[in-house]
């Protein structure tokens, strides 16, 4: 399915009342798949990583399997580190910005698990061989991943 179709199906359609809104949304939520979903809502609340390999879009995607804090922690280390050459605070600044975006800690202030974090990741398409050679920081919609292993590819 296009992102464009995709995109099309999430949104509500004109004219529909609230509750055919709330309708489309509970059928939406039935498309993501509940047990990647719980084991991204059990490595946020064990602090565990696990080796995970994703199918998304044709490309599989592997790496670990980590919690929402620990990637929001190495984002704001990777956007704020060329900041550090400024001797004006630039980068505790970034650093501080990036890291509000943390989901919440009580339940109310937490999402549900919707995105799945990934670190020292790699993309591999079609002709076998990874998109980056360096592993990498990433964030995907679980909606998005069409089926998934435990354990990441490791070429040999």
């Amino acid at each position: 399915m296009a992102d464009v179709d995709q995109v099309e199906q999430s949104q509500p359609l004109p004219g529909l009342n609230h509750d055919d809104v709330i309708a489309q949304f509970k059928w939406q939520g039935k498309q993501i798949d509940w047990l990647l979903q719980w084991l991204v809502k059990f490595v946020a609340n064990t602090k565990v990583e696990m080796g995970i390999t994703l199918s998304v879009g044709g490309n599989l995607v592997s790496g670990h399997l980590i919690s929402h804090d620990a990637y929001f922690e190495q984002l704001a280390e990777d956007i704020s580190a060329p900041f550090g050459k400024f001797d004006n605070g630039t980068d505790a600044s970034m650093k501080e910005m990036v890291l509000s975006f943390r989901p919440g800690e009580s339940a109310e202030d937490t999402p549900a698990f919707h995105f799945i974090h990934l670190k020292d990741c790699k993309t591999y398409s079609t002709d076998q061989n990874p998109i980056c050679e360096a592993g990498v920081l990433w964030r995907g919609r679980i909606a998005a991943v069409d089926g998934f292993t435990i354990g990441r590819i490791v070429r040999q």
